[in-house]
């Protein structure tokens, strides 16, 4: 290999130069003397690091959101057939053929007023009601022994609440209700 430096001149080795007063020459060869060499700063690894994080980051984020939102669609398909039992139940006891049995506009709900009396309902519609919604059988006991004196009473199973009150003269009053859960 061939050196582009010239050789270095024996007068030029660091020796002091006595003759003609000169100083003495310094010269630099840098093949002679180590000098550190540092690599070019480059900032590709923080975006190499940057991208792991992102790659890691992205699949874990999604796989959350999908579960989430898997979770979410399970709980609105739960709450769309619970609501819709209000109406089917509706249905199934034949509640649209009888007076004093109304089923609310948003399907959310069924009004019983006078059961029992010879103008509304039979208590063996609110009864049928009750089953069709898996109501306890604890509480059609105490609908059949509520009083007047007892005011509206109120009892809550699954998703569905029912509100009653009984007077001698207006029969049974109950409100069956799906109240979805927060």
């Amino acid at each position: 290999m061939l050196n582009s430096d010239p050789a270095p001149h024996p007068y030029h080795q660091g020796e002091p130069h006595q003759q003609g007063g000169h100083e003495p020459v310094q010269v630099h060869n840098p093949s002679l003397s180590p000098s550190p060499v540092t690599p070019p700063r480059t900032r590709k690894h923080i975006w190499f690091g940057l991208g792991g994080i992102a790659i890691g980051f992205l699949p874990g984020v999604g796989l959350v959101g999908g579960i989430l939102g898997i979770n979410s669609l399970a709980a609105d398909n739960v709450h769309a057939a619970k609501a819709g039992l209000i109406a089917d139940a509706y249905e199934a006891c034949t509640l649209d053929s009888v007076d004093g049995a109304t089923l609310s506009a948003d399907k959310m709900s069924i009004d019983f007023s006078g059961a029992g009396k010879y103008f509304g309902p039979d208590i063996t519609d609110v009864h049928c009601l009750g089953e069709a919604l898996g109501m306890p059988d604890s509480v059609s006991s105490r609908m059949g022994q509520t009083r007047a004196l007892d005011g509206t009473q109120t009892a809550d199973w699954d998703s569905f609440t029912v509100s009653w009150n009984y007077h001698p003269d207006d029969g049974l009053g109950a409100i069956f209700e799906y109240v979805p859960e927060p």
